[in-house]
């Protein structure tokens, strides 16, 4: 290599060092201020209070949890392993994947340029620039904020991960000189990194035909033929079908089905196939606008679903999607890589923004892979457009929106800290939306502020009469305020507008054991256990109950299933003790309660029932030290010291 030679490729090495590391710089100090913001919404359910994913060694119960997602799953598994709540581990976790997303959107851009089709772009001196404009708008974008700073949408950046991987690698393979040995390499990690995109979230099915675009757009530089005599192309056509066999396989038609209102709170129209795909059309344009002006963020949106496609605004979102369509079609001659970036973005969003209905039709973090083909358009069009010679003032523009759109995504990170600040946002921009005021009422009831709580349930429920678990919220701070007629007149409520709904009857069936109306109470516990067949609290409840009505033989079926699916259940064992000792099976009572004792040696009243249980077997010695014991963990046990005086009578 002469010296020409190496300075060059000493010039390259520092570009691409420069350009990675003020990638990971602008990404690092703009979600610098998001390692303090608490889980949101589905976190609660996904993370914080979903045991099934708190024990790293249970392999079977969190790679069931999610069977369509368990690698984005798994991840979260390992965060809780090691750090168990501490949302700081969690927030690093989800940039370290953005930033290194980031550098693959820098690789995959350049792979693009380098690639047959492509390199003949006039602009193909200027790929790396390109390359780095593209990385910096997709690290820096506010719309990003939501699949980063939102914890659960790890899912949706993870998968991002694995799929520009995939085509990262399978682009290489494809333009690479070297080895075969060295390309049958990159294919193998290119399909094992398409298989992790696939299990981290479903909207990675795209990549298939990923891969044919960038065939048809980016490689073949002959006129489409299909010859089956080259064995690449029966290699794809064979990988594709299998692929696409997969998909059918895994999903069945149930995901067509009409979405009900009384199953999802996002929405109080019954969402269809078509009138979801009619919304989408205007959801799609509102991406585009937040994709050029990120202003207005909204977790939660109030769009409205639409029911006739000869509305206004249904017409004109089809217009314009349909012009951009045309649009790239046209440019599949003149520019490929522009036609390139606006199939890549329509066929990115088309899982999700599709036929398919979705509980919420729109999202933000649905952008964060489509959002690639919108960067890689908008900066080759300013390039195109201003032409070579402006090259400085089209790096002038790109730096003033990287600089724009880091000030607002830090602003919006912000909002982020905690449910108070993000759900008020919410409120403030979708004010007549039940949802957002049922959410902030769940924070100010986690604060203890129940006065607060109350007026934001009060006003879900008067947006929207039908909001269930708006109900059963509130029934559960009436239970707390100790009014329980009202708070069995909330949970009743939530049961009729979703009789299914477990938590508004467990909480009802608990309010009718506080008022000690037993018959009530276990006809809603007996209806938890049908619909939840594992609903361990259900069946010890229920065993209280009987066991309160006299009913010992049901009281100890009900505290047997309790044991059987919870063997470490408190105080299962003692009320069986008990169940066992009012049927007079006096040993199994003794051995019950010698289990009590085991799994917590300081409750005085195992040891007293075990002492009653020792003195019926006339085994008054071991009767007198249970009552001793009794006494000793609580002095003031009056019976136990009566007890004990009578068994002391006994042995004179």
């Amino acid at each position: 290599m002469n010296n020409n030679s190496k300075k060059r490729s000493t010039k390259i090495r520092n570009i691409r060092l420069f350009s990675i590391g003020i990638v990971i710089i602008i990404g690092l100090i703009i979600y610098s201020n998001s390692f303090k913001c608490s889980f949101h919404f589905d976190d609660y359910d996904h993370i914080v209070n979903n045991p099934k994913i708190h024990d790293l060694n249970d392999f079977e119960s969190w790679w069931n949890y999610s069977t369509n997602r368990p690698v984005s799953i798994f991840t979260f598994v390992v965060n809780y392993h090691y750090h168990e709540l501490n949302v700081f581990y969690y927030h690093l976790v989800n940039l370290l994947i953005h930033l290194i997303n980031a550098i693959l959107v820098w690789w995959f851009t350049l792979l693009l340029f380098s690639t047959p089709i492509i390199k003949k772009n006039l602009l193909y001196e200027h790929k790396r620039l390109i390359a780095l404009i593209v990385s910096l708008l997709f690290v820096s974008h506010p719309l990003a904020t939501q699949s980063v700073t939102y914890i659960i949408q790890r899912q949706s950046s993870l998968a991002a991960l694995f799929y520009f991987l995939s085509l990262a690698l399978y682009l290489q393979a494809r333009i690479s000189d070297k080895s075969v040995k060295f390309k049958v390499v990159l294919f193998l990690g290119a399909f094992f990194s398409a298989v992790l995109a696939f299990y981290s979230k479903e909207n990675a099915y795209t990549l298939p035909f990923t891969i044919i675009l960038l065939e048809l757009f980016c490689l073949n530089t002959k006129s489409i033929s299909f010859n089956f005599k080259n064995y690449r192309l029966i290699v794809f056509v064979v990988a594709f079908i299998s692929i696409v066999g997969i998909i059918l396989f895994k999903f069945s038609f149930d995901i067509f089905n009409p979405i009900d209102p009384s199953r999802s709170v996002g929405t109080t129209i019954i969402i269809t196939p078509l009138n979801y795909l009619m919304t989408q059309f205007s959801v799609i344009l509102k991406y585009i606008q937040l994709l050029f002006f990120p202003v207005g963020q909204n977790l939660d949106y109030d769009f409205p679903i639409t029911q006739n496609f000869f509305s206004l605004s249904t017409i004109f979102s089809f217009l314009i999607l349909t012009s951009i369509f045309v649009l790239a079609i046209y440019y599949y001659k003149k520019n490929r890589i522009i036609s390139f970036g606006i199939f890549w973005f329509f066929l990115c969003l088309s899982i999700e923004s599709s036929f398919i209905p979705i509980d919420d039709v729109i999202f933000e973090h649905r952008t964060y892979l489509p959002s690639y083909g919108f960067f890689l358009v908008f900066v080759i069009s300013v390039f195109s457009i201003l032409k070579l010679k402006n090259k400085n003032i089209a790096i002038s523009i790109f730096v003033i929106i990287v600089l724009i759109n880091s000030i607002l995504t830090y602003q919006r990170n912000k909002v982020w800290l905690d449910d108070i600040t993000l759900w008020t946002d919410v409120i403030n921009k979708s004010p007549n939306k039940a949802r957002p005021y049922g959410n902030r009422g769940i924070a100010y009831d986690n604060l203890g502020n129940w006065e607060l709580a109350l007026q934001d349930y009060n006003k879900a429920i008067e947006i929207n009469p039908d909001y269930a678990i708006a109900y059963s919220n509130r029934g559960l701070i009436f239970g707390k305020l100790g009014d329980y007629d009202n708070a069995i007149s909330d949970f009743s409520e939530a049961l009729r507008v979703n009789p299914n709904y477990v938590l508004a009857r467990w909480n009802r069936g608990v309010t009718y054991s506080i008022l000690q109306k037993w018959e009530e109470a276990i006809e809603d516990y007996n209806v938890v256990i049908e619909i939840d067949t594992s609903f361990v609290d259900a069946y010890y409840n229920m065993g209280v109950a009987y066991s309160n009505l006299g009913e010992w033989e049901m009281a100890l079926n009900n505290f047997n299933s309790t044991i059987q699916l919870n063997p470490e259940y408190p105080n299962a064992f003692l009320n069986r003790g008990v169940s066992f000792d009012n049927l007079g099976v006096l040993e199994k009572a003794l051995s019950d309660y010698s289990i009590a004792i085991q799994k917590d040696p300081n409750n005085a009243v195992v040891y007293f029932y075990r002492a009653v249980v020792y003195d019926s077997l006339k085994q008054y010695e071991q009767s007198i030290s249970d009552y001793s014991k009794a006494i000793e963990l609580n002095p003031n046990l009056s019976e136990a010291y009566l007890n004990r005086e009578n068994v002391l009578r006994k042995l004179k």
